[in-house]
């Protein structure tokens, strides 16, 4: 499994994703889906009516065109329940290769205004997804390089943290 590759790819999105949400004032993120095949990527955008109905149309372009590509990455925004039962906003991903057993999910603490990202990324099913614990140095390198490689985040990304 190329996990430099699939950790890389996360970082993207994950880098894209907080370029996106720190320039939306407050506003909801379209979510997003990028697609790859090969060197060529593509990203699409769902805009709908309201959140759950572009969720739903990217979830149906997810299943219309995994078949066609090597990977994709998604992003939204969404709600988990901490610990303590408070709600906190979060950037989800999900993120697939034809190397894994399901996409890895993950998800990013963050707060649209004045925006800021808290906390380290959480991944939710590190070894459901078909990673070994002795990848998790790997993957976590590799995710902070795709960040690196978001020009426009990158040079914003320590700046966003709280």
């Amino acid at each position: 499994m190329n996990v430099e590759l699939i950790g890389n790819f996360v970082g993207l999105t994950l880098a894209h994703t907080g370029f996106i949400g720190s320039g939306q004032n407050g506003e909801l993120m379209v979510p997003y889906l990028i697609l790859q095949s090969g060197a060529k990527r593509e990203v699409q955008n769902f805009e709908a009516a309201t959140q759950q109905e572009a969720i739903e149309l990217a979830h149906k372009a997810i299943e219309e065109q995994q078949d066609s590509v090597d990977a994709w990455s998604y992003a939204q925004e969404g709600v988990v329940e901490l610990e303590d039962g408070t709600k906190q906003d979060v950037y989800l991903i999900k993120a697939w290769s034809n190397e894994l057993a399901q996409p890895v999910q993950l998800y990013q603490r963050c707060q649209s205004s004045p925006f800021k990202l808290i906390g380290n990324i959480q991944i939710l099913n590190f070894e459901e997804a078909g990673f070994s614990m002795e990848d998790a140095d790997t993957f976590m390198n590799a995710l902070n390089n795709g960040i690196l490689s978001h020009k426009s985040a990158n040079e914003n990304w320590e700046s966003w943290f709280e």
